[in-house]
């Protein structure tokens, strides 16, 4: 016959052993072990230094092994009473102890700070780079970073010394990609033992979007004559002119800096060169991806072919400039676009 459940089973539930092993084991997976250690830490600083606190240490799989064979050892020299075997078995044990240290120590003290993320096209991988200071006087070995479930490195840090080591991350949409939490670990020495320290910085890297096909045909606005930014024409030499920023290096006048260490523009008399003023209301498509994909491909030919060009978004406009720079300006605008927009709405 059926019995029912009593209320105080029900009201008392115990976890099932097999169901409270699985949260085990999911919590010991490397993902979720990695963000209970981080819970409730802050992000870090562009700089910081290890400390003890922060830094773990635990066998590897070679370490296990080699702490069986030792356990093994000992049981054989008790079993036979062997001296021998107890000298060499605690001569392992020491060495593994000294191990433990020494890897400890290699991480200990290390400086950590943020060396710069170059900017990258959507589709591409941004590459966050940090520089590793050892102020100690012994040399740090085979330092590796971990993001992202890859692992690069390792590099050697020389005493006193600096060594940058860079991690990448996919950059999959355009805009402002953010640093994930990365780890710093080593072996060093033996690979008995993994040290390693889990990190975040508040550090980012600007993803411009990803470029359109060439082949695009791009408006042109021709400026009026006597504007600042706009380049002169090029029928009669007119004369030289302080340089300002955004004006084409080809027009400098070279052999008057040489003389004089003034940067001076040669200006000409009559017409005017072509200067594109790119408009997001003039890209082809519908939607705001394509139109900023679009305006990528226009500004990165029109700094190909040396032309100046400005850029006309809604609610912001970069000024007419030519340049590796003034390309720069451009496509951070564009990879910033909605932000920008919201920002002013």
């Amino acid at each position: 016959m059926a019995t029912s459940a009593s209320p105080f089973s029900k009201r008392f539930a115990f976890p099932k052993p097999q169901a409270a092993t699985r949260s085990l084991a999911e919590i010991l997976s490397k993902g979720r072990l990695a963000a209970w250690l981080a819970r409730g830490r802050p992000s870090d600083p562009p700089s910081f230094v290890l400390g003890r606190r922060r830094i773990y240490i635990l066998p590897t799989r070679f370490g296990l092994a080699f702490g069986g064979v030792v356990l093994a050892m000992l049981f054989a020299s008790i079993n036979y009473s062997a001296s021998l075997g107890f000298a060499l078995t605690f001569l392992l044990v020491g060495l593994g102890v000294a191990m433990l240290h020494h890897c400890h120590a290699n991480l200990l003290g290390l400086e950590v700070s943020f060396a710069g993320a170059s900017p990258v096209f959507a589709g591409g991988e941004a590459r966050f780079r940090l520089r590793l200071s050892n102020p100690g006087r012994v040399p740090r070995y085979e330092i590796a970073l971990g993001a992202e479930g890859r692992e690069f490195g390792p590099v050697d840090v020389p005493a006193g010394e600096s060594v940058v080591i860079a991690f990448g991350v996919p950059a999959t949409r355009r805009g402002r990609l953010e640093a994930p939490r990365f780890s710093i670990a080593t072996r060093h020495p033996g690979a008995l033992f993994r040290a390693w320290t889990y990190a975040r910085m508040d550090i980012a890297c600007i993803v411009y979007p990803e470029p359109a096909p060439p082949g695009i045909p791009r408006p042109a606005t021709r400026t009026e004559r006597g504007s600042d930014t706009a380049e002169r024409g090029d029928a009669d030499f007119a004369g030289l002119r302080n340089a300002l920023p955004g004006d084409p290096p080809r027009r400098i006048a070279w052999k008057a800096y040489a003389r004089t260490d003034d940067l001076l523009l040669k200006e000409f008399a009559g017409g005017g060169d072509r200067v594109d003023v790119l408009d997001y209301d003039e890209a082809p498509g519908n939607d705001p991806e394509r139109r900023l994909s679009v305006l990528a491909r226009w500004c990165l030919d029109a700094a190909t072919e040396g032309v100046s060009f400005g850029l006309r978004l809604p609610g912001q406009t970069v000024p007419v400039g030519s340049g590796e720079s003034h390309l720069h300006r451009c496509l951070e605008a564009l990879a910033l676009f909605p932000a920008a927009s919201e920002d002013r709405q």
